[in-house]
């Protein structure tokens, strides 16, 4: 019942690492597809670095609560406790929610800081 939002929650976990080594190794430049992608950082190349930058540290927390949500929920799946289990789905989205929004807000404090 609970695999759904588990898989969602892989994905979040895998998309979040991706983007965290690919702004370590540099792998992903300033593009309308991938990353980190508001007005401010795609305004140039040294934005877009300052800005994914500024965002590793929220995507290190977005992929910790999404992995520990999935484990969690696969618990409440194996031991039938389905209360629980939608208490930590809407938590875990609602977390990562926030991480999200926080990602955006630190990358665009950080682009703007950098200039056009």
């Amino acid at each position: 019942m609970f695999y759904p939002p588990m898989a969602g929650y892989l994905l979040v976990t895998t998309v979040s690492v991706f983007l965290i080594f690919a702004q370590r190794r540099k792998v992903i430049g300033r593009n309308s597809a991938i990353g980190i992608r508001t007005r401010h950082t795609l305004a140039s190349d040294a934005a877009w670095e300052a800005g994914h930058r500024a965002g590793v540290p929220c995507l290190y927390a977005m992929a910790v609560i999404s992995t520990g949500h999935a484990v969690a929920l696969f618990g409440a799946e194996i031991s039938n406790a389905t209360t629980v289990g939608h208490i930590l789905s809407v938590l875990g989205w609602v977390l990562i929610l926030i991480c999200a929004v926080l990602t955006g807000k630190a990358a665009n404090r950080a682009a703007r800081s950098v200039g056009p």
